[in-house]
């Protein structure tokens, strides 16, 4: 089930929201009306999840089951009350080891079990291992069993290793309370696409929340601004986008409209993801939660080592702490540091999808990382001319999303041989052929609002924010964002989010 959908803008969050208030009026007790809500919110969690996932919702709740019980069994191997002997450690270790291999396995299961298929297909017919990654990664194999990804399994998974990993940090302690442990993982507002929540953050708020009037209004104004980020920016430049990355033979397009197509795209992948999860942190708002911040205006970014702290920033800092941390950060030789990120940005494109452009994709940002470690970060800093620095930031991440929307590494190539080709479409179309007024508009403010707006108007905001006249203002706009995307939604411009697939 999508946010931005008719069933749960006018059926399941309302519905939600009624039966979740209801007991603060007879249940005077904190703690006995946090339980009851709880409850009410996994029944509702399971129930979101069922409607996207309804065959694999067994295996689900047996993830749930699976990282409940091995929390307790590393911290009870180590040693309750503080044990600290060596022979607990190595064998909370080990525990800990196995409870993350498979998680991991699980994942790797129904994420690449396809992928090894068609290269196993693929080594068969071509005789070579190298020859068959280059052939799958321009024509998938036919005649492979194709395992359907259970919904959301990325997220929790990564959830579910974080929570293994800090209990045997003794970051956390293990949960002993069921309800509490199973909403951690299954909470609907961050399920599908997070932010990717630790336990030391959410669990205290399942277990004591209050939400109040103000906290009510900001959330709800934060879904609705993230409602018309992902329906009237992101659906609306996906139209145009489409048809160009659809273009049955890229080679046609010409320059212009390639162009055209990676910048519409540009626009669609930040207001598509940044929308969903300000609906995310919206929604739990309006339920009494904070959910983290997961973007901080990625494309004003003046290197590409500050577009990782500012786009998906809950995943950027779970690889820094489960992966380049523990491989020993920035604490090792130079060149350690830079195959620590080698191994990151390798495991971050991998995580986003089984096929080679996702990996080049990684690699990309490895190379460019590792670069900005050795010299091109010191040169940055040294230069004057910042929108240089803006301009290079760009141009590396527009140039890693062709490798990220292309089907494929040959379509990839392709595209790029027509961006930088110089010429005119072959069949005579214009970049005018595939904008209207409505693409036009959402265009415009896509790249006003990436945060060349809100930052210098961030002073005014906040001495106007408590006049009523720009409450007044602000609540018409919200609702009229919220209306204008349900007419959308119901006229049939359904458009599912990007990183719901991963």
């Amino acid at each position: 089930m999508e946010f931005a959908s008719v069933l749960f803008i006018e059926l399941f969050l309302p519905v939600l929201l009624i039966l979740y208030y209801l007991p603060g009026l007879f249940i005077k007790t904190p703690q006995t009306r946090t339980r009851v809500r709880n409850i009410l919110l996994l029944a509702a969690s399971l129930l979101f999840y069922a409607v996207g996932g309804l065959k694999q919702l067994g295996l689900f709740i047996g993830t749930i089951a699976f990282n409940y019980i091995f929390g307790i069994l590393i911290e009870r191997t180590a040693g309750e009350g503080g044990d600290s002997g060596v022979d607990g450690k190595k064998r909370a270790k080990a525990v800990c080891a196995l409870g993350i291999v498979v998680n991991a396995a699980v994942l790797a299961l129904f994420k690449y079990f396809t992928l090894a298929g068609m290269l196993i297909v693929r080594v068969r017919e071509s005789g070579s291992f190298f020859r068959a990654v280059y052939i799958l990664g321009n024509q998938p194999a036919a005649g492979v069993y194709n395992l359907a990804m259970p919904l959301a399994i990325s997220f929790t998974t990564f959830q579910s290793i974080a929570y293994l990993a800090d209990v045997y940090q003794r970051k956390v302690h293990a949960s002993r309370e069921p309800l509490t442990f199973a909403l951690f993982l299954s909470l609907f507002c961050q399920l599908v696409q997070g932010p990717i929540m630790r336990y030391g953050e959410l669990a205290p708020q399942l277990r004591e929340r209050t939400v109040d009037l103000e906290q009510f209004r900001l959330g709800l104004r934060r879904f609705c601004y993230g409602m018309g980020k992902k329906v009237l920016i992101a659906n609306t430049v996906a139209a145009a986008a489409n048809k160009i990355w659809g273009a049955e033979k890229i080679p046609d397009l010409g320059s212009g409209i390639a162009w055209l197509g990676l910048v519409l795209f540009t626009l669609q992948i930040y207001y598509d993801f940044s929308g969903y999860t300000d609906m995310a942190i919206g929604i739990g708002g309006m339920l009494g939660f904070r959910i983290s911040e997961n973007f901080d205006y990625p494309y004003t970014s003046l290197s590409i080592q500050e577009f990782w702290r500012r786009w998906h920033i809950t995943l950027s800092s779970w690889f820094r702490d489960y992966i380049y941390i523990p491989l020993g950060g920035s604490r090792v030789p130079l060149g350690r540091i830079c195959f620590n990120l080698l191994v990151v940005f390798f495991v971050t494109g991998i995580w986003h999808g089984a096929s080679l452009n996702f990996i080049l994709w990684g690699l990309l940002f490895a190379l460019f990382s590792v670069l900005e470690r050795l010299f091109l970060g010191k040169l940055l800093k040294k230069n004057p001319v910042k929108p240089v620095n803006w301009l290079y930031t760009l141009f590396v991440v527009m140039m890693g999303w062709v490798l990220f929307r292309a089907p494929s590494l040959a379509a990839a190539v392709e595209y790029f041989g027509q961006l930088f080709a110089f010429k005119a479409s072959s069949q005579g179309y214009t970049v005018l052929s595939y904008l209207n007024f409505e693409v036009m508009a959402a265009m415009l403010f896509g790249i006003l609002l990436c945060g060349f707006v809100q930052r210098p108007l961030k002073k005014v905001k906040e001495k106007l924010q408590d006049k009523p006249v720009f409450l007044i203002v602000d609540t018409v706009l919200q609702l009229a964002i919220l209306a204008w995307s349900l007419v959308l939604l119901v006229a049939g411009s359904y458009n599912p989010s990007i990183y719901g697939n991963f």
